[in-house]
């Protein structure tokens, strides 16, 4: 693709952006690659080294959550190096101005909170995944804090009730949190632009979402360096990694919104 064919893309992403006043984003794995978090399903990623059918199956978590942890203790280091990059600030810019309405996110990384998504307008931020940072027992819904529960230097943290304490994250298996998705898909069906970024769109119920926006009325930008299986879905696609794109794009709107 030449450069031109991109600019102009990226000319367009930033009408559909500008004209639009109620604009909901939506990220996946693609997007915290960049933070040096490795996408679990690309070729070197956590799924290649743990199989997830046993690692991040729910089910066996009740059984022995021992292996879970395993897994867990590497994720977690590399999660605690992580820093926001900039299309993270770029997305938090966004609400700055007054055009983002809501994030959805597949991810459990925190970036978006750290780089200040939330704070500025008081968006929601609806984490389809859970969020990594809280632990919760499965057994009483009892909830801590990292740092408060020693899971480091044991096979795996136990409650006070003697049931098995885990991340507040999504395992396979799993439900996800209750209302978090129905907010989501209500937020896609009111929103007049919707921008996928770093998503392959392979995972179900999150692959609803560009659906119900394009269903009722949206304009679609999506932004991710792999083709997904839903690009028709798009009015402009941008196949690249994310964080420049959005830098860019960014910076062209604030430009415009100035004058």
């Amino acid at each position: 693709m030449n450069m031109m064919t991109e600019e102009k893309k990226i000319d367009e992403a930033v009408k559909i952006i500008k004209e639009s006043s109620n604009t909901v984003v939506f990220t996946g794995a693609g997007h915290s690659t960049e933070s040096g978090i490795a996408d679990f399903r690309s070729e070197g990623g956590l799924w290649s080294r743990y199989d997830p059918a046993i690692y991040a199956s729910y089910q066996y978590f009740c059984q022995d959550p021992t292996k879970f942890w395993q897994m867990h203790n590497e994720l977690e280091d590399i999660l605690v190096n992580a820093e926001p990059n900039p299309g993270h600030y770029a997305i938090a810019e966004l609400e700055k101005l007054g055009k983002l309405q809501a994030i959805i996110t597949q991810n459990i990384d925190i970036l978006h909170q750290r780089a200040g998504s939330g704070s500025y307008q008081n968006i929601p931020i609806y984490e389809l995944h859970g969020t990594y940072g809280k632990l919760v027992c499965i057994k009483c819904r009892n909830e801590y804090k990292y740092g408060e529960i020693d899971t480091k230097n044991v096979k795996f943290p136990v409650c006070k009730c003697s049931g098995y304490i885990k991340p507040k994250v999504i395992l396979f298996g799993e439900a996800l949190p209750v209302g978090v998705l129905e907010n989501a898909m209500a937020a896609c069906a009111n929103c007049d632009c919707f921008i996928l970024v770093g998503s392959s769109l392979m995972v179900s119920p999150a692959n609803f979402m560009p659906v119900i926006a394009k269903k009722n009325g949206a304009r679609i930008i999506f932004i991710n360096k792999e083709h997904t299986q839903m690009d028709e879905l798009a009015d402009i696609f941008i196949k690249d990694y994310s964080a420049p794109i959005l830098t860019k794009i960014i910076e062209k709107l604030k430009a415009q919104l100035s004058h």
